[in-house]
């Protein structure tokens, strides 16, 4: 079987690039044959050095901002774009857009003049934004219409893109297939040497610094429940923006007096990442729908705190109702400063509830591995190929 995959990203710093990482791995496990190609869009962030040389990366894609050019440029980064992507269909079986539209308009409008099948994946706010916008709306419904079938990250992703499309859905094949995770990678040793974080009892949160992420909502949560704990600090992970939002979070910060206990590290290497996950108390990431209409589409990272024994605590209505079993692995609360501030009291409080919630998290992991994952994305392959 030969897919040709369409990213803006093969990287350990996003979900895109490890969902598109994770992905093909099991997939490669699962099938002898697989024979993989993949377009990265131009300007793509840094790829993962785990990335193997058989799958045969190249650029050939628009860059991540196509969606925000100008009619005129973006169509003669189309055009560009088209001729890449269309010599590429032809040598595959078919075409699966892990990038969101418009890669993935460019990816079926190439896949049909190859007569191949594409499918592509719904990972959340940048799957309906396109149908909220006045100039792009008709284009995007015009191709959600016309994919041989389309993989949502979570429950939630699938109902706000069907919500959206409203009657033009009812013959589009959605298939909810939520994110996974690997655990073999975060059991490995890590050794990342003198840590600001070592022996400091920290909570932490992953995400870049932008509104749909929530770090306002856990930030005024945390800083209510650490008046109780003088000894806890928060790590904070992710690309930090610099602009108006991110100085609201460290304003958060500064009124409660806690500036020095509040820490932004901005991006770490992966070894860090694993290193912070496992030094945590536990994990808190609350998304909630930003003013631009942007949400969580899943939020793997839940899952990776999960795999190494933490609790997590993730907000209602977005991706994390699919990342966390509450009560067990964790808590799913309203996005509200004093629902996520009584969860974050309750487990900073409470050990053997860590300790239990941690393990129940862990057991969760195990059973929502890319392998599984895998196996129904190569079902959806096959049928597609029918």
């Amino acid at each position: 079987m030969k897919v040709l995959y369409l990213t803006d990203s093969l990287s350990d710093l996003d979900g895109v690039g490890r969902y598109a990482m994770g992905l093909i791995r099991a997939l490669e496990d699962e099938v002898d044959d697989l024979s993989v190609e993949v377009l990265l869009a131009r300007k793509h962030r840094p790829t993962s050095a785990s990335v193997p040389a058989r799958w045969r990366a190249k650029v050939g894609l628009p860059p991540d901002y196509f969606f925000y050019m100008s009619a005129p440029r973006f169509w003669v980064s189309f055009a560009a774009g088209l001729w890449h992507t269309w010599r590429a269909a032809r040598r595959a079986d078919l075409v699966h857009a892990i990038k969101d539209y418009p890669h993935n308009f460019l990816g079926l409008v190439a896949a049909r003049l190859a007569g191949r099948p594409c499918i592509a994946t719904a990972h959340g706010t940048y799957t309906v934004q396109p149908l909220l916008d006045r100039r792009h709306a008709r284009l995007a419904r015009w191709t959600y219409a016309r994919l041989a079938a389309l993989i949502a990250v979570s429950g939630f992703t699938a109902r706000r893109l069907l919500e959206e499309l409203g009657p033009e859905g009812r013959d589009l094949t959605v298939r909810t297939i939520p994110n996974c995770v690997e655990v073999g990678p975060l059991d490995e040793p890590v050794d990342v040497g003198p840590r600001p974080w070592h022996g400091l009892r920290y909570t932490l949160g992953i995400g870049e610094t932008k509104e749909r992420k929530g770090h306002h909502l856990a930030l005024a949560a945390w800083v209510e429940v650490a008046k109780n704990h003088p000894d806890l600090h928060h790590m904070l992970v992710g690309r930090l923006s610099g602009d108006a939002y991110e100085q609201r979070l460290r304003g958060i910060a500064a009124a409660a007096g806690l500036a020095d206990r509040v820490h932004f590290l901005g991006n770490v290497s992966e070894a860090e990442k694993v290193d912070l996950l496992r030094g945590a108390e536990l994990f808190v990431h609350t998304p909630v729908t930003a003013a631009d209409g942007g949400f969580e589409g899943f939020g793997i990272v839940y899952l990776e705190a999960s795999a190494c024994r933490k609790p997590v605590i993730g907000t209602l209505g977005c991706g994390a109702e699919d990342a966390i079993a509450d009560g067990r692995t964790g808590y799913l609360v309203e996005p509200k400063v004093d629902a996520v501030a009584a969860a974050l009291a309750r487990l900073v409080g409470d050990g053997e509830l860590r300790r239990r919630m941690g393990e129940e998290g862990r057991a969760h992991a195990l059973e929502n591995t890319w392998a599984k994952n895998a196996r129904e994305v190569l079902r959806l392959y096959r049928e597609v190929q029918r």
